[in-house]
């Protein structure tokens, strides 16, 4: 069904919420089409799989191979820099993943597992790894391009950044889950202490006595030295805080505009006693938050409401099965991944725009101003290879 279970158990995060002076505005609705992609270049590389574009940064590309544990690092002209995989019951393992990988320096890579969060140099040589504040057995992992482990340098020390995987004791189906929630954890690349941050605002529909499956609030997020822009899935709204020390400051959140968006309400949480991990891509979600100059990218997918949602499920249920597939076929036929620039500073959407017809909708890598796509997928066609594009975001 659209509820895809994890065979493991937990996943989830949480944060101190910043408490610093703050402001909600509703984000307007400039023009819709100021805006397109411009393709620059492109590359194509030869390989057996359905790798994910990763990450990409120093000049490198990352693609990784989920079913493979394989790591494939590129130069911006696809040439093979390094390839090594990292699986069975060697030391460096680093269980099942989480995250993507992605760079953590010019000369090494990071990857969040169960067994923590492991470094490896470019030829897959094992540095460190980092424990997890909590134990984890497994959770939600989606593979969409870009959405990696990160880090960012703060007070010029070079800092990770990843969703926090803490639980607190606690699962979707107990209300203390969702009151000790904390969005992220930024860990320091040397000293290894860690820090969890951002919870959900006391009147968030995340605290309104019902429970979620994980893609109703993930966190999704883009941070610097200047702040960290946030927003949890299944809730348009963009919050943006400052660095205060070690913690943060929420200075304003922007109520987004985003046609089409399913409301997401939750479910009993009685309901979901005994699920561990659970994600649907069929709701509606922000799936990406991007810093990209003085704008802030929104990626979104206008999908289903929870209602809509759990009708579906009653559809199977009740073994309307080839009803079901066709609500999923209109669906996606009739709702697509789009992409919202917002202006920060005005809290102001500047356009809603439409991925172009050459890339993957399912997501993107960015580089300073450059847009990584990889190619629309042919399913008619066998495809030993991987094309990726780069393109600029211009205003027309």
């Amino acid at each position: 069904m659209d509820k895809l279970l994890s065979g493991a158990v937990l996943v989830a995060a949480f944060f101190v919420w910043g408490c610093g002076s703050s402001e909600e505005k509703t984000a307007g609705v400039q023009s819709v089409s100021s805006w397109e992609f411009e393709k620059v270049d492109s590359l194509q590389f030869e390989i057996i799989g359905r790798p994910v574009l990763a990450d990409v940064e120093f000049g490198k590309i990352l693609l990784y191979d989920g079913q493979k544990s394989e790591f494939v690092i590129l130069d911006e002209k696809g040439a093979l820099i390094s390839r090594f995989t990292k699986s069975g019951d060697s030391p460096d393992n680093f269980g099942f993943n989480l995250l993507l990988p992605g760079f953590l320096s010019e000369s090494e890579i990071m990857m969040a597992g169960t067994l923590g969060i492991f470094v490896y140099d470019f030829s897959g040589n094992f540095i460190k790894k980092i424990t997890h504040p909590e134990p984890q057995s497994g959770g939600v992992y989606t593979d969409l391009p870009g959405k990696s482990i990160d880090h960012f340098f703060l007070d010029g020390k070079n800092k990770i950044l990843s969703k926090s995987f803490r639980v607190f004791e606690s699962t979707l189906a107990d209300a203390q889950f969702y009151e000790k929630f904390r969005g992220i954890e930024v860990i320091d690349s040397q000293s290894e202490a860690k820090k969890a941050l951002i919870a959900f605002a006391p009147n968030s529909r995340f605290l309104n006595g019902n429970g979620f499956i994980q893609s109703d609030f993930e966190p999704v997020f883009s941070a610097d030295e200047g702040g960290i822009f946030l927003a949890f899935a299944g809730d348009p709204v963009l919050h943006q805080y400052t660095w205060l020390g070690d913690s943060v400051s929420l200075e304003k959140s922007i109520k987004l505009s985003l046609p089409d968006f399913g409301e997401i309400t939750g479910q009993p949480l009685k309901s979901l006693e005994g699920v561990g991990a659970s994600t649907s891509m069929l709701t509606a979600s922000v799936r990406k938050i991007s810093k990209w100059n003085d704008k802030v990218l929104v990626q979104f997918f206008p999908g289903l409401s929870t209602e809509e949602d759990l009708a579906l499920d009653q559809d199977y249920e009740n073994g309307n099965e080839e009803e079901a597939k066709a609500k999923i076929q209109k669906l996606f036929t009739e709702r697509k991944v789009r992409l919202a620039i917002v202006d920060p500073l005005e809290g102001k959407q500047l356009g809603i725009i439409d991925f172009p017809e050459w890339v993957n909708s399912s997501g993107f890598v960015l580089d300073g101003e450059d847009f990584w796509f990889v190619k629309r997928f042919n399913p008619e066609a066998e495809e030993d290879f991987i094309k990726l594009y780069k393109a600029k975001l211009i205003e027309k």
